[in-house]
C-alpha cells in the first residue's frame, strides 16, 4: 500500500505512483493496490533487482528517521571520530 504521508513513507516516482496515490485516496482496497502495484512480482524487481521503474520497494515506518543521504565515507568517518587505532 502506498502511504502518502511524507512522516510513514518517502518513494522514489515511478510510473504508477500518481495514479496509486489517488486510488488509496479514493478508498481503495489494499488488494486493489497490490494489483496495481504488481503484487510480489514488482516486489521482487525493486527490491532486489533494484529496477524502480518496474518494481517497488517496502520500507518500514524507519524511513521517517532519514533527513540526509550521506556517502559511506562520511557515514564511517562520523562514526570512528572518537575512536583512536
Amino acid at each position: 500500500m502506498v502511504n502518502p504521508s511524507p512522516a510513514n513513507a518517502r518513494e522514489a516516482e515511478a510510473a504508477d505512483t500518481d495514479i496509486i496515490v489517488a486510488m488509496d485516496k479514493a478508498g481503495a482496497t489494499n488488494e486493489e493496490l497490490g494489483r496495481k502495484m504488481g503484487g510480489f512480482t514488482n516486489l521482487r524487481i525493486g527490491m532486489l533487482e533494484g529496477d524502480m521503474d518496474k518494481g517497488y520497494v517496502s520500507v518500514g515506518n524507519g524511513i521517517s528517521h532519514i533527513h540526509e543521504i550521506k556517502s559511506c565515507a562520511d557515514i564511517i568517518a562520523e562514526l570512528t571520530k572518537n575512536y583512536e587505532a
